[in-house]
Formats: structure tokens, C-alpha cells, sequence
């Protein structure tokens, strides 16, 4: 035999062997690194959004992700992208049902059944947060943080801005949005929203986040952190008595129903990180068998719509890492049905690269086939901040 012809036969079998073992140590590499998110991910980076192309043209040939061709083709019919231009965040206003956005620098956009107007083009440096009323009327903006931190509310329905008080560390609308609580460096202050005329209600030296939570109670909390232990305090308006109700957990995070007879807690314990269900008083109502990010869920009275990671790396600090994006993930989309118990998987993460937060309903109503399905789960897409719609069929 011709030896060119030997050599040339040997170095093509070399090279198919140096892919096939490379392709076993890219395969190691991305197990342990804690899944495929965390190598399309790399710390500090925000990646583009892309739907995976699982190849396959049999539709009832399994993908490798135990899902075949023809169910990963009907997963992505039911997902779309309703507001196609990157996000801070995004609210809905109960009295026509229409999406505000507001963008990175603060504009807000106003999204109606079959218009698109601009609400505010007034820009807003380093935003922060965005906390809307219960009806979607109003929202709270926090900007110049945190160098000196400003709040303001928006008036959806006059495009009119009422800012707080300078000093002002925390704020939240009442249940029936009439008022509006807030913390400064005095202490806690009630501002009706009608005449703007403020109460003061009781002088604290110390800062908390609040949430009004019922007509006669506000909840104080402390920054989440896992390496600093966090309580919850239930303050009485009327009485002016404080109570804690969760006493120093580290990593304390939690997100409550609209009604807040219900919250979704995370909390690490011997650095273990837990999730559980609990009520108004911090009474523990069941422990999860997963674990995502509280702000990852929606909670309802009977049921919760969850993003729930596909891998979580080892060693991965919550809610810090997730909190400081330096944690992206790859989600499935999960329904739990409280009064059954019943866990329906709604969105397979094998279809479309997710990482959800700020889940909520859209009430709107659909066509499916003859007949119209009520709403659909929006969501934030944390690769692109987008606003994506998945159809609750």
C-alpha cells in the first residue's frame, strides 16, 4: 500500500477521534459547569435570546430532551413576544386592561388592544424599581439610585407625576388606592392621593422596605441577602404596634398574592437554600420540592405559575447571585394547582430559552379554534427583556 495513502488514512482517523473526545470534554465541561445556561451565560453578560433548534424531521423522533419534534413545534405556537424592544419593566391597568412598559431611561408606553402610544417621554436617570397600584392606575418609580434616590407616582389615566418627599427610602400604594405609604428619614408618613395631603403616622430611626398589605397593616422588611439574616415585621396603622413575624433568616426573600393571604418565601438555612409557602403571619404552609426565585412566580389564591430553572449550579448563592444577574437560568414554566396539589409542566425549556420574572395574567381573551380561551402568563425574558405571552391552554 501506498504510504502517502497510509499517512493520509491515519491523520483523518486521528482527527474524527480529537472530535469525538473533545466533544465528550465540551460535553463534561457544560455538566458541570451546572447545565447549558451557565456556559451561554458567562458572569456579567446578558446573552441574546434564541429558540434552540433541536433538528429532527420526524415528528414523533425524540429530541434528546425527552420531547419529541412535534411537541417542541407546539410549545413554540403557544409562546410569542408582545413587546418586541428591550424593558425595565411593565405593569397592567385593570380599567381597560391595557400594558404600560417603561423603558431602561423611563419612558413609558402605553399598549391598548390595537394601539401604541407613548404615556411619558419624561427620562429617568439610574431607575430602579417600578411598583404599580392594585388596579393599575398608578405606578411608584424609584430613579437617581442610589446615589440619591427620588420617588415619584405616575398617574396612568393624566400622564401626570406627583414626586415624594426628598429623603423618602421606601413607599407602597394602599389596597384601595386611595393612599399611599412612605418611609424617610423621620419616620412613616401617609400621602392621600386625592388632596396630597400628608399624615404622619410614627417615627422610626430604622429604613425597611413596605408593603401595604391589608387596610390596617403594613409589612417592614430588610433587604434580601443570604450572608445577612433578614426578619419580617407586621406594623398595626391603627394601634401603632409593630410584631415580628420572621425572626432573622438568611436570604429572606418573598413575594406575596395580590390579597397577600399567600407568599412565596426563600430562605437559606445552614446554607441550604429553601422554598416555601406561607400566610400574612409567616405561618408555614408547605415546603416546595423545587427551588426557584420567589420573583420568578406568580401567586394566586388556588393556584401558582412558577419559572422554575432547569439546572441551578453548584455553589450558587440565592437570592444574591440571581438578584446581581450574575445567575441566569433556563426555565421550565410550571402551573401548581394549590386545592389539588396538581403540578402541570406548561412550557418546556427545551423549546425556547426563557429566564421569567415578573410573571402576570393578561385577562384579555384569544381565539382557539372556534371558540376564545380567557388570558394568557406574560413574563419577562431576562436574556432580552422582552415581554413574552404564553397561552394557558
Amino acid at each position: 500500500m501506498n504510504y502517502k495513502k497510509i499517512l493520509k488514512i491515519t491523520g483523518l482517523v486521528l482527527v474524527i477521534a480529537g472530535i469525538i473526545i473533545g466533544g465528550y470534554f465540551l460535553w463534561r465541561y457544560i455538566s458541570n459547569k451546572g447545565g447549558i445556561a451557565a456556559v451561554l451565560k458567562p458572569a456579567g453578560t446578558t446573552p441574546t435570546t434564541e429558540v434552540i433548534d433541536v433538528g429532527g424531521e420526524d415528528g414523533g423522533a425524540t429530541t434528546g430532551a425527552g420531547i419529541t419534534a412535534e411537541e417542541l413545534a407546539q410549545q413554540k405556537q403557544k409562546l410569542s413576544i408582545i413587546i418586541d424592544t428591550p424593558i425595565f419593566d411593565y405593569w397592567i391597568n385593570k380599567s381597560d386592561n391595557s400594558i404600560y412598559y417603561v423603558t431602561i431611561d423611563g419612558i413609558i408606553t402605553k399598549l391598548g388592544a390595537d394601539s401604541k402610544k407613548i404615556a411619558s417621554n419624561q427620562t429617568l436617570e439610574n431607575l430602579h424599581s417600578v411598583v404599580p397600584s392594585a388596579d393599575g392606575s398608578m405606578a411608584l418609580f424609584e430613579f437617581y439610585y442610589p446615589q440619591k434616590p427620588i420617588f415619584s407616582v405616575f398617574f396612568a389615566n393624566t400622564a401626570n407625576w406627583q414626586p415624594l418627599t426628598e429623603g423618602t427610602v421606601s413607599a407602597d400604594f394602599s389596597p384601595n388606592n386611595k393612599e399611599l405609604v412612605f418611609l424617610d428619614n423621620t419616620g412613616l408618613k401617609i400621602l392621600d392621593l386625592a388632596s396630597f395631603k400628608i399624615k404622619d403616622v410614627q417615627k422610626m430611626n430604622q429604613f425597611f422596605d413596605i408593603k401595604w398589605a391589608k387596610e390596617n397593616t403594613l409589612l417592614l422588611y430588610e433587604k434580601p441577602s443570604a450572608d445577612i439574616p433578614g426578619s419580617l415585621y407586621s406594623f398595626d396603622i391603627a394601634n401603632k404596634t409593630i410584631k415580628k413575624i420572621i425572626n432573622e433568616e438568611s436570604g429572606l426573600s418573598i413575594n406575596w398574592s395580590d390579597n397577600y393571604e399567600l407568599g412565596l418565601k426563600i430562605n437559606s438555612v445552614n446554607k441550604t437554600t429553601q422554598l416555601s409557602l406561607i400566610d400574612i403571619e409567616g405561618n408555614g404552609i408547605m415546603n416546595m420540592s423545587f427551588i426557584t426565585v420567589p420573583n420568578k412566580c406568580l401567586i394566586q389564591s388556588s393556584k401558582i405559575y412558577c419559572g422554575i430553572p432547569k439546572n441551578i449550579r453548584e455553589g450558587i448563592v440565592l437570592p444574591d447571585n440571581y438578584f446581581a444577574r450574575e445567575d441566569y437560568f433556563i426555565d421550565d414554566i410550571f402551573e401548581l394547582n394549590l386545592p389539588t396539589g396538581k403540578i402541570t409542566k406548561l412550557f418546556d425549556g427545551n423549546a425556547a430559552i426563557l429566564d421569567a420574572f415578573n410573571l402576570k395574567i393578561n385577562p384579555r381573551t384569544y381565539k382557539v379554534g372556534e371558540g376564545v380561551k380567557d388570558g394568557a402568563l406574560l413574563f419577562i425574558n431576562r436574556y432580552n427583556n422582552k415581554v413574552y405571552s404564553l397561552k394557558l391552554d
